[in-house]
């Protein structure tokens, strides 16, 4: 069977269209054509897999079947609600806004439109929640996870989670990890590395990047071999993490100058700045390829001026 995305969906009405993977034709898309599914409703972004026949004006989806995330499969598993995200719920990738060292947005004219988006991860995250007990408290990392604001790290690893993407994490000692993300929390990932589940603390990831990028990536990729040889181990203290001065960073995104940043196993990157959170930077490195930077895993960092 085909698969393809919600490209628009009118719930009043009860229809709308389908975006296929394998063909740029959109299929019309009727409610009575929906399998039963645990979903409510349909949303703009989500998975789906079906029939096609040849209507009267063009293609006519047949027995729709939506597709479950693997999170959204343990949500259904643990009786949870699934509220669907989709493309609606998350900024696209080459106009994510910036953050600022207080995780306020800087510069950016679609605020009214990540509101809307962070309403609905936040809707999501609240399913996760973790019940009152009168004999049992919240821990700590529990509470911070669920109360502070979501940073645009947050909303990156959720639209990779929502969308299966296989991806790469590096660890220390050199390890590139093909996986996908399942969860994520405040401390660490929850990867399905070709089909066995993993729980990756986050102080243990460098740097991750998409697997279409992965090429372009390992081409570019060099190393200060000075700090290499220091084999130097994660950061678990924020004290003893590399100061990162944001408005640096900000007026370098602002301006389109590259930086270059230096990892504390030698990774060199030089790029621009796409976006910063308080803990990760995501930089388009020259050939076009992407790589989400942990600052944590940070040893040096510097903004190179455009004459130089």
């Amino acid at each position: 069977m085909p698969t393809g995305r919600i490209k628009y969906y009118n719930l009043d009405k009860g229809f709308g269209f389908i975006a296929q993977d394998n063909s740029e034709e959109d299929v019309f898309l009727h409610s009575s054509a929906i399998k039963h599914a645990d979903y409510e409703e349909l949303r703009v972004g989500q998975r789906v897999k079906y029939n096609v026949v040849e209507g009267d004006k063009g293609l006519v989806a047949k027995n729709v079947e939506i597709l479950l995330t693997p999170t959204e499969r343990r949500w259904l598993r643990q009786g949870k609600t699934i509220i669907p995200k989709g493309y609606s719920g998350f900024p696209a990738q080459s106009q994510d806004p910036i953050y600022n060292a207080n995780d306020s947005l800087v510069d950016d004219k679609r605020k009214g439109d990540l509101d809307t988006q962070k309403k609905i991860v936040q809707a999501t995250r609240k399913q996760e929640e973790p019940e009152k007990h009168p004999s049992r408290e919240v821990d700590s990392d529990q509470k911070e996870q669920t109360s502070r604001q979501l940073s645009f790290g947050d909303l990156y690893i959720l639209k990779q989670i929502n969308f299966e993407t296989p991806m790469f994490f590096a660890l220390y000692n050199q390890v590139q990890l093909p996986a996908i993300v399942l969860e994520t929390t405040l401390a660490a990932l929850t990867l399905n590395c070709n089909g066995k589940e993993k729980t990756i603390p986050k102080s243990d990831i460098k740097y991750c990047y998409k697997d279409i990028d992965a090429e372009n990536v390992k081409t570019l990729l060099q190393f200060n071999e000075d700090i290499k040889a220091k084999q130097l181990k994660p950061v678990l203290s924020p004290e003893d993490a590399y100061a990162i001065d944001a408005e640096k960073i900000r007026y370098a995104r602002k301006d389109g100058n590259a930086i270059n940043i230096t990892l504390r196993e030698g990774e060199i990157f030089h790029g621009t700045v796409d976006w910063i959170s308080p803990y990760e930077i995501k930089m388009v490195l020259e050939n076009g390829s992407k790589v989400v930077v942990f600052q944590h895993a940070i040893y040096e960092f510097s903004v190179i001026d455009e004459g130089e």
